[in-house]
C-alpha cells in the first residue's frame, strides 16, 4: 500500500490507483480503533464532495466505520460547510469529509475533525495509516448503526439569518461546478437584500469551467463577470467548499492579506482581540491592524493550525494564507462561504466600494523560491539553519521553518513536506530590498546543502 496518501492534514490519493473502495472500508475500520484506544466516542457524521468517486467512496467508509463499531450519520453527497455544520450541531464525535479538495478530478480523499471542528493532525492521520497497513482491526461485539441525516435546511437558514444585509448588494457567485452549488445558491437568495449573479451552479466532477482550485488564473470569468454586472463583489469557492477567492468592484482579484483586513477592520472595529494568521501572511497585517490594539499571532502553515489556536486564543479572525478564513462567531471551521456573506454585511453597513477598503491595506513586493534539496537532507538543513540565525539576528521564529524579521522585510525558508525542496519566502519594502533578501539567503540555503 502507498503510505504517501496518509498526509499531515487529511489523506489523499489517486481513485483506482493508490486509493480504492478496499481502502478507504479499512480507513473506516482504522478510525473505528482509533477512536476506541484513544477514548474519543463512538459517533461519527460523514459527507462527501461530489467527485464522481465520492459515492462508493462513502459507501465503503460506511462499512468499514459500521464494522468497527462506529455509529454513522450519512450526511450524503453535500458541501463541506453543510458536512461540518450537521456534525457540530449534532455533536458528533468526529466529522469526516470525503473529497480531495482542489485536486484535479481524479483525486479523491477524507479529512477527518474532532467534536470541536479542528482537524486532525499529522500524527492520527498517520496513526490511521498505519493501522490500515498492519490489518489489526479491534472488531466489537456488535457491529455500529446507520441514520441518514439532512441539515441543509437548517444550515441555509442558520446562514441567512446571521448577517444584517440592510441595503441591497449584489455579489457574483462562482460555485466552480463544485460542492457548494448544493448549498451556495440556497443561502444568499434566502439572505435578505442579496442579488446575487450565480455562474457555475451546476454539479459536474470534471470540473469543465475553471479547476477545482481558485488560483487566480481559475477566476478570470468570475472577475469579468463583476465587471461586466457592475456588482460589488465577486466570490468563487473550491472544490469543497473550505477556501474562496474574492475579486473587488474593479476587478481585482485579492489575495489573502487583503480579505482578513477588510474582515478584520470590521470584526475589530471598537473591541481588541486576538487574529491568527500564519508565517507567509504579510508583515502589512501588524503594520495595520496591529496599531489598533489586535493581537496577531503567527502561526505555522497549515489551516488546521489556525482552527486549533483561534479555538486556543478565542481568537475573533483566523487567516492562512491558502485562502481559508474562519470566524469563530459564526462556526467553529473554516466555512468559505461565511467571507462573502460579512463583505455583504460590511458593504451594506459602510455604504462603502470594497476597492476603497482594500486600497488602504499596503501591499508590499512578496516571492518565493524554490531549491532543490534531497528529502533526506533538507529538515537537517532547516535546523541547521535555525541555530545560525538564532545566533545573528534578533527577531527568528521557528514556528514553520525559520523566519527572519528584518528592518526593512522579512525571509523564510521552509522545507516542503511533500517534495525534496527548500523554499524561500521574501516580502520586503521594494521589489529591489526583496530581491537582494532572496538573493542572499538563497546562496545560505544552496551552501548549507553542499555541507551536508
Amino acid at each position: 500500500m502507498d503510505m504517501s496518501i496518509f498526509r499531515a492534514y487529511d489523506v489523499r490519493g489517486i481513485y483506482g490507483k493508490n486509493l480504492t473502495d478496499d481502502i478507504m472500508e479499512k480507513i473506516g475500520l482504522s478510525l473505528a480503533d482509533l477512536m476506541k484506544r484513544k477514548g474519543r466516542g463512538n459517533n461519527v457524521l460523514v459527507g462527501a464532495d461530489i467527485r464522481a468517486s465520492s459515492p462508493a467512496l462513502l459507501d465503503a467508509f460506511i462499512r468499514g466505520a459500521t464494522k468497527g463499531g462506529l455509529n454513522v450519520a450519512n450526511a450524503g453527497i453535500t458541501s463541506f460547510g453543510v458536512t461540518l455544520f450537521s456534525g457540530w450541531k449534532l455533536k458528533k464525535d468526529v466529522t469526516v469529509y470525503i473529497t480531495a479538495s482542489h485536486n484535479p478530478p481524479g483525486w479523491n480523499g477524507i479529512k477527518f475533525y474532532d467534536k470541536d471542528c479542528v482537524g486532525y493532525f499529522e500524527e492520527d492521520n498517520k496513526e490511521i495509516g498505519r493501522i490500515v497497513a498492519e490489518g489489526n482491526f479491534v472488531r466489537p461485539d456488535a457491529a455500529g448503526t446507520v441514520e441518514t441525516v439532512d441539515m441543509t435546511e437548517e444550515y441555509v437558514n442558520c446562514l441567512s439569518g446571521r448577517f444584517s444585509v440592510e441595503k441591497p448588494v449584489n455579489l457574483v457567485v462562482d460555485c466552480g461546478n463544485g460542492s457548494t452549488c448544493l448549498s451556495a445558491p440556497k443561502v444568499f437568495s434566502s439572505t435578505e437584500n442579496i442579488m446575487e449573479t450565480v455562474i457555475f451552479d451546476k454539479v459536474d466532477s470534471s470540473f469543465p469551467e475553471r479547476g477545482a482550485d481558485v488560483e487566480v488564473e481559475n477566476l478570470e470569468k468570475m472577475r469579468k463577470k463583476v465587471l461586466e454586472c457592475g456588482s460589488a463583489f465577486g466570490a468563487a469557492f473550491d472544490g469543497d467548499g473550505d477556501r474562496v477567492g474574492i475579486a473587488d468592484d474593479r476587478g481585482r482579484i485579492l489575495n489573502s492579506d487583503q480579505i482578513a483586513f477588510v474582515l478584520a477592520k470590521d470584526i475589530f472595529s471598537g473591541k481588541k482581540g486576538t487574529m491568527i494568521v500564519n508565517v507567509e501572511c504579510s508583515m502589512a497585517i501588524e503594520r495595520q491592524l496591529g496599531s489598533l490594539g489586535i493581537e496577531i499571532v503567527r502561526i505555522p502553515v497549515g489551516h488546521t493550525f489556525m482552527m486549533q489556536k483561534a479555538k486556543e486564543k478565542g481568537a475573533l479572525l483566523g487567516e492562512e494564507n491558502a485562502l481559508h478564513f474562519v470566524m469563530p462567531k459564526y462556526f467553529p471551521f473554516d466555512d468559505a462561504i461565511v467571507v462573502p456573506l460579512k463583505i455583504a454585511e460590511i458593504l451594506s453597513k459602510t455604504g462603502r466600494k470594497l476597492s476603497d477598503i482594500v486600497d488602504e491595506f499596503p501591499i508590499f513586493p512578496k516571492k518565493r523560491v524554490s531549491v532543490d534539496c534531497p528529502d533526506d537532507v533538507k529538515f537537517g538543513v532547516i535546523e541547521k539553519l535555525k541555530e545560525k540565525f538564532g545566533d545573528q539576528y534578533d527577531k527568528v521564529n521557528t514556528l514553520d521553518g525559520v523566519r527572519v524579521d528584518l528592518d526593512d522585510g522579512w525571509v523564510l525558508v521552509r522545507a516542503s513536506n511533500t517534495t525534496p525542496i527548500i523554499r524561500i519566502t521574501s516580502e520586503a519594502v521594494d521589489e529591489k530590498t526583496r530581491d537582494g533578501f532572496l538573493d542572499k539567503y538563497v546562496k545560505i540555503v544552496e551552501d548549507e546543502i553542499k555541507d551536508k
